[in-house]
């Protein structure tokens, strides 16, 4: 896929999707704010994934790119959050999962 190509597709419109209630798909939002590529502001109320959509942002950063040049190095991320409980729970989440992968079989890795 061309960086074009890669930018409309990331340019859609959260509301282009919809559940079954005819309200915008939230996980097609939390996806495209966890995009690297993209710039974004995430703002929004207690509960609704914040924290989530940072630690898969951090995620997708450190693996490497479509276009087969390697992830940004850990030293070179700046994540912000306002308070020391929301840096700790993003911290622990992704440590477990970057633990989890590190003694994953292969075969489960590129699943």
């Amino acid at each position: 896929m061309t960086q074009t190509a890669r930018q409309k597709e990331r340019d859609k419109k959260p509301q282009d999707k919809t559940s079954e209630s005819g309200a915008p798909d939230p996980d097609l939002a939390q996806r495209r704010a966890a995009d690297p590529g993209a710039s974004v502001w995430v703002g929004a109320s207690a509960g609704s994934g914040k924290t989530k959509v940072l630690t898969d942002r951090v995620l997708r950063l450190l693996l490497p790119r479509e276009d087969g040049k390697p992830g940004t190095l850990p030293q070179r991320i700046l994540c912000l959050t306002f308070t020391k409980a929301g840096a700790s729970e993003m911290a622990m989440r992704l440590n477990r999962r970057l633990s989890a992968w590190a003694v994953m079989k292969d075969e489960d890795l590129a699943a």
